[in-house]
Protein backbone atom coordinates (compact mmCIF):
# COMPACT_ATOMS: atom_id res chain seq x y z
CA UNK A 1 0.00 0.00 0.00
CA UNK A 2 1.23 3.46 -0.85
CA UNK A 3 0.15 6.69 0.84
CA UNK A 4 0.78 10.26 -0.23
CA UNK A 5 1.72 12.93 2.29
CA UNK A 6 -1.11 15.24 3.41
CA UNK A 7 0.02 18.72 4.41
CA UNK A 8 -0.92 19.73 8.01
CA UNK A 9 -3.14 22.61 6.82
CA UNK A 10 -5.20 20.12 4.77
CA UNK A 11 -5.70 17.35 7.35
CA UNK A 12 -9.25 18.53 8.13
CA UNK A 13 -10.22 17.75 4.52
CA UNK A 14 -9.80 14.03 5.21
CA UNK A 15 -13.02 14.29 7.26
CA UNK A 16 -15.10 15.55 4.30
CA UNK A 17 -17.78 15.11 3.19
CA UNK A 18 -19.30 16.27 6.44
CA UNK A 19 -22.91 17.01 7.36
CA UNK A 20 -22.82 20.60 8.62
CA UNK A 21 -25.13 21.92 11.30
CA UNK A 22 -26.28 25.50 11.58
CA UNK A 23 -25.69 27.05 14.98
CA UNK A 24 -28.42 29.53 15.92
CA UNK A 25 -28.38 32.01 18.78
CA UNK A 26 -30.11 35.16 20.02
CA UNK A 27 -28.43 37.59 22.38
CA UNK A 28 -29.27 41.19 23.36
CA UNK A 29 -31.82 41.59 20.58
CA UNK A 30 -29.63 40.20 17.79
CA UNK A 31 -30.18 36.90 16.00
CA UNK A 32 -27.08 35.18 14.67
CA UNK A 33 -25.67 31.90 13.59
CA UNK A 34 -23.26 30.13 11.33
CA UNK A 35 -22.68 26.83 9.57
CA UNK A 36 -20.48 24.51 11.62
CA UNK A 37 -18.65 21.69 9.95
CA UNK A 38 -16.80 20.46 13.04
CA UNK A 39 -19.22 19.05 15.63
CA UNK A 40 -19.60 15.85 17.65
CA UNK A 41 -21.49 14.11 20.46
CA UNK A 42 -19.40 14.11 23.65
CA UNK A 43 -21.44 12.30 26.35
CA UNK A 44 -24.59 10.21 26.84
CA UNK A 45 -25.24 11.26 30.46
CA UNK A 46 -25.57 14.15 30.59
CA UNK A 47 -26.18 14.51 26.84
CA UNK A 48 -23.35 16.80 25.72
CA UNK A 49 -22.31 17.93 22.26
CA UNK A 50 -19.29 19.88 21.08
CA UNK A 51 -19.02 22.35 18.24
CA UNK A 52 -15.81 24.06 17.13
CA UNK A 53 -16.09 27.82 16.59
CA UNK A 54 -13.32 30.35 16.00
CA UNK A 55 -13.46 32.86 18.90
CA UNK A 56 -13.25 35.83 16.52
CA UNK A 57 -16.69 34.95 15.11
CA UNK A 58 -19.60 37.03 16.36
CA UNK A 59 -21.55 33.77 16.90
CA UNK A 60 -18.99 32.66 19.50
CA UNK A 61 -19.48 35.83 21.55
CA UNK A 62 -23.26 35.50 21.28
CA UNK A 63 -23.28 31.87 22.50
CA UNK A 64 -21.10 32.66 25.51
CA UNK A 65 -23.30 35.67 26.32
CA UNK A 66 -26.64 33.92 25.80
CA UNK A 67 -25.56 30.75 27.63
CA UNK A 68 -27.68 28.78 25.15
CA UNK A 69 -27.88 27.97 21.43
CA UNK A 70 -29.55 25.75 18.85
CA UNK A 71 -28.15 23.22 16.39
CA UNK A 72 -30.05 22.59 13.16
CA UNK A 73 -29.68 19.88 10.49
CA UNK A 74 -30.76 20.88 6.99
CA UNK A 75 -31.33 19.08 3.73
CA UNK A 76 -29.53 19.69 0.44
CA UNK A 77 -32.35 22.02 -0.70
CA UNK A 78 -31.00 24.60 1.79
CA UNK A 79 -27.44 24.66 0.37
CA UNK A 80 -27.73 28.21 -0.98
CA UNK A 81 -28.95 29.65 2.34
CA UNK A 82 -26.26 27.81 4.33
CA UNK A 83 -23.56 29.11 1.98
CA UNK A 84 -24.95 32.64 2.26
CA UNK A 85 -25.06 32.35 6.05
CA UNK A 86 -21.37 31.42 6.09
CA UNK A 87 -20.54 34.32 3.80
CA UNK A 88 -22.04 37.21 5.79
CA UNK A 89 -21.05 38.67 9.15
CA UNK A 90 -23.49 38.91 12.05
CA UNK A 91 -21.95 42.27 12.91
CA UNK A 92 -23.73 43.68 9.84
CA UNK A 93 -27.27 42.42 10.65
CA UNK A 94 -29.73 42.49 13.52
CA UNK A 95 -31.08 39.16 12.19
CA UNK A 96 -28.34 37.35 10.28
CA UNK A 97 -30.48 34.22 9.78
CA UNK A 98 -33.24 36.19 8.06
CA UNK A 99 -30.65 37.98 5.92
CA UNK A 100 -29.54 34.55 4.65
CA UNK A 101 -33.14 33.55 3.85
CA UNK A 102 -33.67 31.31 6.89
CA UNK A 103 -36.85 31.61 8.98
CA UNK A 104 -36.90 30.78 12.69
CA UNK A 105 -39.13 29.84 15.59
CA UNK A 106 -38.22 30.07 19.27
CA UNK A 107 -37.19 26.89 21.04
CA UNK A 108 -39.62 25.75 23.76
CA UNK A 109 -36.96 25.29 26.47
CA UNK A 110 -34.20 27.82 25.79
CA UNK A 111 -36.08 30.37 23.69
CA UNK A 112 -33.20 30.28 21.22
CA UNK A 113 -34.03 30.49 17.49
CA UNK A 114 -34.44 27.23 15.56
CA UNK A 115 -34.72 26.98 11.77
CA UNK A 116 -38.18 26.18 10.44
CA UNK A 117 -36.74 24.18 7.52
CA UNK A 118 -34.52 22.01 9.75
CA UNK A 119 -35.03 18.26 9.67
CA UNK A 120 -33.71 18.01 13.24
CA UNK A 121 -32.94 20.49 16.01
CA UNK A 122 -31.20 20.52 19.37
CA UNK A 123 -31.70 23.09 22.07
CA UNK A 124 -28.53 23.40 24.13
CA UNK A 125 -27.47 25.14 27.29
CA UNK A 126 -23.92 26.42 27.18
CA UNK A 127 -21.78 24.28 29.47
CA UNK A 128 -18.10 25.02 28.83
CA UNK A 129 -15.48 26.17 26.35
CA UNK A 130 -12.20 24.38 25.71
CA UNK A 131 -9.60 26.32 23.74
CA UNK A 132 -8.14 24.04 21.06
CA UNK A 133 -5.76 26.20 19.02
CA UNK A 134 -7.42 28.26 16.30
CA UNK A 135 -10.88 27.19 17.48
CA UNK A 136 -12.73 26.78 20.75
CA UNK A 137 -14.77 23.66 21.44
CA UNK A 138 -18.07 24.93 22.77
CA UNK A 139 -19.71 22.27 24.92
CA UNK A 140 -23.49 22.32 25.15
CA UNK A 141 -25.86 20.24 27.24
CA UNK A 142 -28.79 19.09 25.12
CA UNK A 143 -32.05 20.03 26.86
CA UNK A 144 -34.39 19.22 23.94
CA UNK A 145 -34.05 17.26 20.71
CA UNK A 146 -36.60 16.98 17.89
CA UNK A 147 -36.57 15.47 14.41
CA UNK A 148 -38.94 14.99 11.50
CA UNK A 149 -40.40 11.60 10.53
CA UNK A 150 -37.37 10.71 8.40
CA UNK A 151 -35.53 10.04 11.68
CA UNK A 152 -36.65 7.03 13.73
CA UNK A 153 -33.68 5.98 15.88
CA UNK A 154 -31.57 6.42 12.70
CA UNK A 155 -31.92 8.52 9.53
CA UNK A 156 -34.07 7.00 6.79
CA UNK A 157 -31.77 7.80 3.88
CA UNK A 158 -34.48 6.90 1.37
CA UNK A 159 -36.28 10.07 2.51
CA UNK A 160 -33.59 12.25 4.11
CA UNK A 161 -31.28 14.05 1.67
CA UNK A 162 -28.70 15.67 3.98
CA UNK A 163 -26.60 18.63 3.01
CA UNK A 164 -22.98 17.47 2.65
CA UNK A 165 -20.12 19.96 2.79
CA UNK A 166 -17.19 18.88 0.62
CA UNK A 167 -14.94 21.96 0.83
CA UNK A 168 -14.33 25.04 -1.28
CA UNK A 169 -13.12 25.56 -4.80
CA UNK A 170 -11.71 28.55 -6.64
CA UNK A 171 -12.69 27.76 -10.22
CA UNK A 172 -14.70 30.97 -10.88
CA UNK A 173 -13.93 32.77 -7.62
CA UNK A 174 -14.11 31.06 -4.24
CA UNK A 175 -17.26 29.00 -3.57
CA UNK A 176 -18.64 26.66 -0.93
CA UNK A 177 -19.20 23.21 -2.44
CA UNK A 178 -22.18 21.18 -1.26
CA UNK A 179 -23.33 17.76 -2.44
CA UNK A 180 -26.17 15.41 -1.66
CA UNK A 181 -26.38 11.65 -1.23
CA UNK A 182 -28.28 11.63 -4.54
CA UNK A 183 -25.36 13.00 -6.55
CA UNK A 184 -26.49 16.63 -6.68
CA UNK A 185 -23.83 19.35 -6.44
CA UNK A 186 -24.04 23.09 -5.96
CA UNK A 187 -21.44 25.81 -5.59
CA UNK A 188 -22.36 28.87 -3.52
CA UNK A 189 -19.99 31.77 -4.35
CA UNK A 190 -18.41 33.83 -1.60
CA UNK A 191 -19.46 37.44 -2.08
CA UNK A 192 -18.00 39.16 0.99
CA UNK A 193 -15.05 36.90 1.88
CA UNK A 194 -11.89 36.29 -0.09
Amino acid sequence: MSWNKVEPEKIHRLFYPQVPVVITVEFVGRIGGMPAIWHTPLSFKPPLIGVAVAPEHNTYEMIVGAKAFGLNWLEFTNAKQVGQLGDISGKDYVDKLSAAGLATVKGEITGQPLLTTATAVLECRYSDTLRTGTHALIVGEVVAAKAQDNFNDYWDLAHYNPLLYTGTESENGKSWIFRSLRGEKTAVPFTTRT
